[in-house]
């Protein structure tokens, strides 16, 4: 499988886990970090970004990929997100995937349609 296709299946199970909350179909590294907007802190770890994933896969009504950019190892995913409350909220994800895993996603959205749907 070429590096591209590694990048891209990857990120497709990244997707598949969100849509289908299903954490356990995700492929991470042992080292993966996650960053994100909610996180005051970089997630770090397997473990510890699986269970990030289960935690939220169950409030996200569907997860589209609208543009995927690859470029070696790397990604840049503009998606879009429903949450069940119906609040849409675009965003751009990056990735950077080792050996047809990912060891790196950062995600970057607007929290305040989050926010705002909370009330």
């Amino acid at each position: 499988m070429s590096e591209r296709a590694a990048v891209d299946r990857a990120i497709g199970l990244y997707f598949e886990g969100m849509n289908g909350n299903d954490a356990a179909v995700v492929a991470l590294t042992d080292d993966v970090v996650f960053t994100g907007p909610m996180q005051p802190e970089p997630l770090t770890g397997e473990a510890a970004v699986r269970q990030h994933i289960s935690e939220i896969a169950p409030f996200v009504a569907r997860m589209d990929r609208k543009q995927t950019l690859i470029d070696g190892d790397q990604a840049a995913v503009v998606l879009e997100f429903e949450g069940l409350n119906g609040v849409v909220i675009e965003g751009v994800d990056l990735f950077r995937v080792r050996d047809g895993r990912i060891c790196f996603n950062q995600s970057f959205f607007d929290t305040r349609p989050l926010l705002a749907g909370a009330r």
